[in-house]
């Protein structure tokens, strides 16, 4: 016998090892040969020339996928679409699918340029029709006669229309109990060619060359009426390639029950000209009525279209969210956190790799708000818009890792692999690269033939598995989805009836990819599968929403089936419970409010829903919850805080084009004290270059008043950096110390000083202009304490940027008192290291390690957490002793709190968030390099992140060139540069010498404290890293006598290619007393604080029982907020900073330290009375070292 070959059995291991693998992915892909789908998008099939079609072919294509049970035998069918026609495909059960696209009735020719497919019961007859939206040929409605035959009935419904029609929903709009139909419709190209006698090459051509060099594009928002005169004539003025690009007005048609439908779009208030590509329908803000999320292309920022319940919607996408992306292509909206609140994705181009993003950036970045042919809140990527309760959503796209893709169409939310959490597939490709630069630039060689077109883009698509509170992996390799093709549409459905979602991804440039889950028999997770038999207008259910209750989980669902891209998914919904053993409850509203409710029912089943067996309901089951006790109420309006603050214009990137943030919108600064000896804390608002501070007395408490306090019109040359309010002179009234400077103000200019404004014990405040060291710094922050323990208060002075010369530091300073309001600079003797640390955004004065000497604790951009401990003669830097070395971040904030009640200070620190683009690692962290490098004079800050090994500049060739021209003799093209090391792009010997730092961590902490000054970081929960945190307040604000938090900040002034962090809403934190911390929604908390919000301060009133704290919030360019607590029995204890520099709290057995701060946060002092935790009866006081006393505390 003969011996088999060596290679032959290696042969053979290696192949059952492969399919070993395969079989532990979650999906297997199904290959033609096994299923008979063998649908593809051919050229070859279409009757017009290749030119022609290339033409039309440049914007959108057609490639859609709808999935659903069209032969009637109870196994779901497949239907694909795309220019060549359709194709359908009868589900004959154990993955085998016969094509009978010949047999259905029809003549497949007359499919041609076919885009969405969406399967509809629209004559109510039990089975499925077909409707298919075409690209600039009129929509086809089939109908089924029950068994896969079709009959043609478009225009006997009224629903032919002809244009460039992308995709249809069909919903109840109207609450009539029959089906409407929503259009998506892209552009007005058809007519143009139509109307114009010009031919669609013409028009083609010009409008892929205006598209592909990004010329103008005219501008058309929400008119939220008709178009008025004047805006018609400009349509009629600009030419027929601007009018492409202005888009269509979509299309509402209402059933009218008697087999019509009538347009009723305009009466319906759906008017915006967008480019639409995708519309989803949801009840977006629960308030029981089906709205509409339109993701548009181009100049038109995407829509919501809230509906009015009167036949009307409101477009409301600008009072909802804060960014649309710019080509807005697929779009998806259901719960993806499971808070049973609908969330929304959006997909856009933004490569997902440092090469193809500089290939394809241009000179314009990412098409921001610095293009003016774009609206201003938007950002070429992928948007995952996170509901906030109150019809508010948040930008989490960049924390999700969903932001960049690269070329996105289909994006389906559903929870994949059963665990109970939703996952996110999405699918990338187009016809060509388009964006690519060097392409661009070429394209008249292109055109004349010396270079040949590009093929498609192909690019593997994604599966972002939900990992738990927001974190995301993409897993499309690990979970076998991850092939290279050209995707558009991609549909979910239970295809062999297991239980488990099974995928199928419509292509352009290849076969059909069927994907079988494995899930079930990889016992992944439970599962409930739903049908829905629904009443005679809607036989299908549409609309009607789910709760499923199992396992300690909550699953809200919605039953539209219409998502992702020129798709529909099918009827059958399947829910996966994790490891649940049994379902609780399963709740169903059906479309027209009937509710049904299923208990006790199995894991793994499948759960028949009928409309039948409703009952009536008095009110929606999921209607948005009103708290009618939320911990804050806005009192704005009424508190008397009218302040606004504004901005100069000063154009920080015209200086400097790299980098990352605005130096110039820093404020306003706030500061809170009793300026009038009333025994009332007053407030401070810091005001732009040309503006004086603006002072509010309060006269009851929460009640305030605009008062002169001696400094209205005074000292309007200055900005306003930070300020506070102690008594420097020690006359007992409070005394005001203001820090200046800012980027429009030289080294040599007097407004880089400090100003000290005395107190003349009467609430008038007089410039004092002796004793006044002459410094000269960008301050960022101003903090008071009597470090050296003389009696008096001393002053540290942080410095920020140095003007033209980022990232480099303008100096700090530690100014001593010689208790007569007169100051020394004595920073050189004794806390030199601290001359130019770093950016200081930042600073607190605390005792860390219980010595009775307060210590500076500093943070800042570009900065480790920062300690120097007070050794009593001098300071010296303890961070690395403190276990603080490796926390380089871009920090903003520090407050002070004991939050575990062990009787030593642990602190909150403030950093950018998660959700940027800026993703370090310990190994790959974000750096920064600076110097003269093209030696013309300026300093060059280059930013760079690690991509393959190398570390490489993050912004785009247009900017970095913008800021050293002399690049351009280096780099000809954008391949070059993209592919170009920092090495490689400056001189390596400048780059071994200059300016260097690397952040690692942009996480905000607490910082916990083991009472030797030694620190534990736990970060903030993940809501609180979706925005920089630069506010923050420590308060036990439900009496359990835990420190709770409330945070907020965003940052507006942005990079011109991210346009601004703006993702905060305002968060309050519930604490459990070990470091960690409970989010609560906004509903939950009433603090909404959304804007360009900066420091938050609180007033606190000893003895008022019905005002005792008041919050508020400083936001740049626009009014303060005011918030008042609504929980009952809050106590302040009245304190002199002078006599109390901290105090200790008994409280349950422990001891609760708190110390009395003037200036903290950012930008901020907040009062300094003390507030008293629930239980406690007595204070102790201290003054530095030395205990002062013990008190009984205010009385509830």
């Amino acid at each position: 016998m003969r011996s088999i070959p060596r290679w032959l059995l290696l042969v053979v291991v290696v192949l059952i090892a492969a399919g070993h693998v395969q079989a532990q992915k979650l999906f297997t892909r199904m290959l033609p040969q096994q299923t008979g789908v063998t649908y593809r998008h051919d050229y070859s099939k279409i009757s017009v020339s290749k030119d022609s079609l290339g033409r039309i072919n440049s914007m959108v294509p057609g490639c859609g996928v709808a999935i659903g049970d069209f032969t009637g035998d109870g196994r779901p069918d497949m239907v694909f679409s795309s220019f060549v026609g359709l194709g359908f495909f009868r589900n004959e059960g154990d993955w085998k699918f016969t094509d009978i696209t010949a047999s259905i009735g029809y003549p497949d020719d007359s499919l041609q340029f076919s885009t969405g497919v969406n399967l509809v019961d629209i004559d109510a007859d039990g089975d499925l029709d077909l409707f298919v939206s075409r690209w600039q040929n009129r929509c086809r409605f089939l109908i089924n006669d029950g068994k896969g035959r079709f009959t043609e009935k478009a225009a006997e419904y009224g629903l032919d229309f002809q244009d460039e029609t992308v995709n249809s929903a069909f919903f109840d709009y109207d609450s009539d109990g029959r089906l409407d139909c929503y259009l998506v419709i892209y552009s007005n190209y058809y007519a143009l060619v139509t109307n114009n006698q010009r031919s669609d090459s013409a028009v083609g051509a010009e409008s892929e060359q205006r598209q592909r060099q990004g010329s103008a594009i005219p501008k058309f928002e929400s008119s939220g009426g008709s178009l008025r005169e004047d805006q018609l004539q400009k349509l009629q003025e600009i030419t027929p390639s601007e009018l492409r690009h202005a888009g269509h007005t979509d299309k509402l048609y209402k059933n009218l029950g008697d087999g019509h439908f009538r347009d009723v779009t305009y009466e319906s208030w759906i008017e915006d000209r967008g480019m639409g590509l995708s519309a989803t329908v949801s009840d977006i803000n629960l308030d029981g009525l089906p709205d509409i999320y339109v993701a548009n292309d181009f100049n038109s920022s995407d829509l919501i279209y809230l509906n009015n319940g009167d036949g009307t919607f409101a477009e409301s996408m600008s009072r909802m969210t804060r960014r649309a992306s710019v080509f807005s292509m697929g779009s998806d909206v259901a719960d993806l956190n499971g808070d049973g609140l609908p969330d929304i994705i959006t997909t856009d181009m933004l490569p997902d790799n440092h090469f193809r993003r500089i290939l394809n950036a241009g000179n314009n970045g990412d098409m921001s708000i610095h293009n003016p042919t774009y609206d201003s809140n938007q950002v070429s990527r992928n948007m995952v818009q996170l509901n906030r309760g109150y019809n508010q959503f948040s930008d989490i796209g960049y924390m999700t890792g969903m932001a960049a893709t690269d070329w996105s169409w289909a994006c389906l939310i559903n929870d994949f692999d059963l665990d109970g959490l939703a996952d996110v597939f999405i699918g990338n490709g187009y016809t060509s690269d388009l964006s690519n630069q060097d392409y661009i630039y070429n394209l008249n060689m292109r055109q004349q033939g010396i270079i040949p077109k590009m093929g498609f883009l192909t690019e593997p698509n994604c599966m972002f598995r939900q990992q738990g509170d927001l974190d995301f992996k993409n897993v499309g390799v690990e979970w076998g989805v991850a092939d290279t093709s050209t995707t558009f549409g991609a549909a979910y459905g239970d295809l062999d009836g297991d239980g488990d979602l099974d995928l199928v991804v419509a292509n352009m440039d290849t076969v059909a990819f069927v994907y079988r889950n494995n899930a079930v028999e990889q016992q992944r997770g439970g599962f409930v599968c739903l049908t829905f038999k629904g009443s005679n207008g809607n036989t299908g259910g549409l609309g009607a929403k789910v709760r499923v209750v199992a396992g300690g989980r909550s699953y809200y669902r919605e039953h539209y089936l219409v998502r992702g891209y020129q798709s529909r998914m099918d009827d059958k919904m399947s829910i996966g419970l994790g490891a649940a053993t049994i379902i609780d409850s399963i709740i169903v509203q059906w479309p027209d409010g009937p509710v049904q409710v299923l208990l006790q029912q199995p894991v793994n089943s499948t759960v028949a829903l009928d409309r039948t067996n409703a009952e009536p309901a008095a009110m929606s089951m999921f209607q948005s919850p009103e708290n009618h006790k939320p911990v804050f109420v806005d009192a704005t309006s009424t508190s008397g805080l009218a302040f606004k603050h504004s901005e100069n214009y000063f154009d920080d990137f015209k200086r400097y084009r790299i980098m990352p943030t605005r130096v110039s919108w820093g404020g306003p600064a706030v500061a809170v004290g009793d300026v009038d000896g009333d025994g009332l804390d007053d407030v401070l608002f810091g005001d732009r270059l040309g503006r004086s501070i603006a002072t509010f007395l309060q006269k009851t408490p929460g009640s305030f008043v605009r008062s002169n306090s001696g400094l209205d019109g005074v000292d309007t040359t200055y900005e306003t950096q930070a300020m506070v309010l102690v008594d420097i002179d020690n006359d007992g009234d409070r005394d005001l110390l203001v820090a200046g400077g800012g980027p429009e103000f030289a080294e040599e200019d007097v407004e880089r000083g400090l100003r000290v404004y005395i107190n003349n014990g009467k609430g008038m405040l007089t410039r004092q202009l002796t004793g006044v060291p002459q410094i000269s710094t960008n301050a960022t922050t101003i903090n008071a304490c009597d470090y050296d323990g003389d009696g008096d208060f001393d002053v540290f002075i942080g410095g920020g940027v140095e003007t033209d010369r980022y990232p480099y530091a303008s100096q700090s300073y530690l100014l001593s008192n010689n208790g007569k309001g007169l100051f020394t600079d004595v920073t050189s003797t004794v806390i030199p290291d601290v001359v130019r640390i770093g950016i200081i955004r930042s600073a607190l004065w605390s005792d860390i390690d219980n010595d009775g000497r307060f210590d500076l604790l500093l943070n800042g951009e570009w900065m480790p957490l920062t300690i120097f401990r007070n050794t009593g003669a001098k300071f010296e830097n303890v961070s690395a002793v403190a276990g603080l070395e490796k926390t380089t971040g871009w920090w903003y904030s520090l407050m002070g709190a004991d939050v575990d009640n062990d009787g030593d200070m642990d602190y909150v620190a403030g950093n950018i968030g998660l959700n940027s683009r800026y993703q370090p690692g310990t190994d790959t962290p974000i750096e920064i390099f600076a110097a003269d490098f093209d030696e013309n004079g300026s300093i060059d800050p280059l930013i760079t992140w690690w991509f393959r090994g190398k570390r490489h500049i993050i912004r785009d060739r247009g900017k970095v060139f913008g800021q050293m021209p002399t690049l351009n003799r280096k780099f000809n093209e954008f391949v070059d540069f993209a592919l170009a090391s920092v090495e490689q792009v400056v001189d390596r010997q400048m780059l071994d010498t200059c300016f260097h730092r690397a952040a690692v961590m942009m996480e905000s902490v607490v910082m916990i404290n083991d009472g030797r000054g030694h620190f534990t970081l736990r970060p903030l929960p993940a809501i609180a890293q979706i925005s920089p945190v630069l506010g923050i307040e420590a308060l036990d604000l439900n009496g359990d006598a835990w420190i709770d938090l409330v945070v907020s900040g965003n940052i507006y002034g942005a990079e011109d290619d991210v346009v601004r962090y703006d993702a905060g809403k305002g968060l309050v934190m519930y604490g459990k007393g070990d470091g960690q911390f409970e989010p609560l929604t906004l509903p939950e908390s009433g603090f909404i604080t959304q804007f360009d919000t900066r420091g938050l301060v609180s007033v606190r009133n000893p003895g008022s029982k019905t005002t005792p704290l008041v919050l508020i919030s400083a936001v740049n360019s626009r009014e303060a907020m005011t918030y008042l607590p609504m929980a009952e029995g809050l106590r302040v204890q009245k304190v002199n900073p002078m006599k109390v520099s901290s105090a200790v709290f008994s409280v349950g057995g422990g001891q609760r330290r708190t110390e009395v701060y003037c200036g903290s946060g950012y930008r901020s002092q907040t009062s300094c009375h003390m507030m008293v935790p629930p239980g406690a009866t007595t204070i102790t006081t201290y003054l530095g070292s030395k205990k002062t006393g013990t008190a009984p505390v205010t009385k509830p």
